[in-house]
């Protein structure tokens, strides 16, 4: 629940006891004026001089009330809010991100979600407030002089009719308002986060030029808004002008008469000049309530989005594994495109070392990645000693599989917070364990703080290949039964690549072990090559004793053969 029952109940409260004491001083100097200046009572006057001194004071500490208990709601409810929206987002899969922004995702949890703050902490109750007052001054005007009262009965219609039509011409403005900070914010992050890259080819000024042309169209959309929320002043200045004017006249006539008394004349001219403020706090609200209306359109449409990938109603929790796996008739294409796997069918006993190949695009990382369920097969099924993975808990499932993808991301920690990520209640020692797996315990040493030095954001103080190592050390620590490595070498030299297979034969011993690789000569020892190309199994092979996977292969022709004559003619070249 977003609101708290209490908190909200008693900002009501407030609110309704700021708008009471708010209708109080013309009734007091109604009085003052009728009782004691026109009866010539000069000892009593100040007691209605009083009367404005102490309600202005309990006023004061009223409003004091309101205003913090606005914003402790407002605070309150995005807080909630936003937790909610970033616990959604996590829990997303991976084919929303797939087409998502982030610098749109991120305006959606920063900017949004403030803009929403401002609504709940301001709008919204003094919207409310203003309304308790305008009925409460057509009340007391009404009760005093129906006459005079109509005349401030007849703008109602007016104000009314100006809100709605301000509000249906700065709503979708606001709209465009939002929509142009979601494309900045991803213009800005997308060019932070490829600045190397902008570097490289020399492209600041193309960057600059593009980031220039977001703004620009950001400008526009707020002068757009800015053109139509000036409109409201002026309006409302017109409005209460001949407010005023009406009521002077008509009022000084009856005031002449006899039928009005002077006193009512004051008191109604002065609760019509105090319109004037919840008037145009109606119209400043009205553009932030719109800008809230898009905000929270943007908000509730990124929490209206399912997960696709989500645990079955009888999900239940995966128990041990001993590591085999089975592959029958899988189709998968991700949505509304063509299929990139057809029909794959392969099996893998606990323990081997199966090694995916082929050329790119051929669907190699997709196979893998629909093991943890990063996706969901789209026909045919996938089963880890004869559990079907669609079955079991999610989190169950990816406990036992640890995956070292080729696009390594590391936090802005140290050494040792990013190895243990995964693992967070690991000891010393098997941290340091985990980084002589996979030969970087020398390297971490060298350092200045040991593994308490920082990486940097997204480890930008690291080599690729070292980036590449603390990655595979975080996975090691968490102790998989299935492994899966996408190139977990193509960062590294070829001499540290042949010093870190020792390591990978450690790694991987007792574990199931599925390995992504385009050097076809790291996977000479697998138990089972897979050759795939365009989405099929073209061939696959495992090894006998006599004879391994790797020369089968070769012996046959075909891809591998090619495959492999290629790239041992480049890396035999001068």
């Amino acid at each position: 629940m977003l609101v708290r029952p209490g908190l909200l109940a008693v900002t009501i409260i407030a609110s309704l006891a700021a708008a009471a004491f708010e209708l109080a001083p013309p009734w007091i100097i109604r009085l003052a004026v009728d009782r004691f200046i026109m009866a010539g009572e000069t000892e009593l006057i100040w007691w209605g001089a009083a009367g404005l001194m102490g309600v202005a004071l309990v006023q004061g500490g009223v409003d004091f009330l309101r205003l913090y208990l606005t914003a402790l709601l407002g605070q309150s409810i995005v807080f909630r809010l936003r937790t909610r929206i970033f616990a959604h987002l996590n829990h997303l899969s991976f084919s929303f991100y797939d087409s998502a922004r982030t610098g749109d995702l991120m305006a959606r949890v920063t900017a949004d979600t403030d803009v929403l703050s401002q609504f709940f902490g301001r709008a919204g109750v003094i919207v409310l407030t203003n309304i308790l007052f305008l009925l409460g001054v057509l009340g007391v005007l009404l009760t005093w002089n129906w006459r005079l009262g109509l005349i401030y009965l007849a703008l109602v219609p007016l104000m009314g009719w100006a809100i709605r039509v301000y509000a249906l011409r700065v709503q979708p403005a606001m709209q465009r308002v939002r929509k142009a900070l979601g494309e900045l914010g991803s213009a800005l992050q997308a060019t932070l986060a490829g600045i190397q890259v902008v570097k490289i080819f020399g492209r600041e000024a193309f960057e600059e030029q593009r980031f220039a042309a977001a703004s620009a169209a950001y400008m526009t959309a707020n002068l757009d808004t800015v053109r139509i929320q000036s409109m409201w002043m002026p309006f409302v200045n017109v409005l209460m002008g001949v407010g005023m004017g009406l009521v002077l006249w008509l009022g000084g006539i009856a005031v002449i008469a006899g039928s009005v008394s002077l006193g009512t004349l004051i008191a109604f001219s002065t609760y019509i000049a105090m319109l004037m403020r919840p008037i145009r706090q109606t119209g400043m609200m009205t553009s932030l309530i719109m800008r809230s209306l898009a905000a929270a359109e943007r908000i509730f449409a990124v929490l209206d989005t399912r997960p696709e990938i989500a645990d079955a109603p009888d999900a239940y929790p995966l128990p041990r594994l001993t590591g085999r796996i089975r592959f029958e008739h899988v189709h998968f294409a991700y949505g509304g495109g063509g299929g990139v796997l057809d029909g794959i069918s392969l099996q893998a006993e606990a323990g081997e070392l199966v090694a995916i190949v082929g050329p790119s695009g051929a669907g190699k990382t997709t196979l893998v990645q629909l093991i943890p369920r990063l996706y969901d097969v789209s026909d045919g099924s996938i089963t880890l000693d004869g559990h079907d993975i669609r079955r079991v808990t999610v989190a169950s499932l990816r406990q036992q599989i640890g995956i070292a993808m080729q696009n390594v991301f590391l936090f802005d920690a140290t050494v040792r917070d990013n190895i243990a990520y995964g693992s967070p209640g690991a000891t010393e020692a098997q941290i340091e364990q985990a980084a002589r797996d996979v030969c970087i315990a020398d390297f971490v040493a060298s350092l200045p703080m040991g593994y308490g030095t920082p990486v940097g954001e997204r480890g930008v103080r690291l080599s690729g290949g070292q980036k590449q190592r603390l990655a595979l050390a975080r996975v090691l620590l968490t102790d998989p039964r299935i492994l899966i490595l996408d190139e977990p070498t193509s960062s590294v030299d070829a001499e540290t690549e042949r010093s870190m297979q020792a390591a990978f034969e450690r790694a991987r011993a007792g574990r199931t072990t599925f390995v992504i690789a385009h050097r076809l000569w790291t996977v000479q020892h697998a138990d089972r090559i897979i050759v795939l190309d365009h989405g099929r199994i073209v061939q696959q092979a495992h090894s006998q004793e006599a004879l391994s996977a790797h020369q089968t292969l070769l012996d046959e022709g075909g891809l591998y053969w090619r495959m492999y004559g290629l790239q041992f003619a480049a890396e035999s070249s001068p």
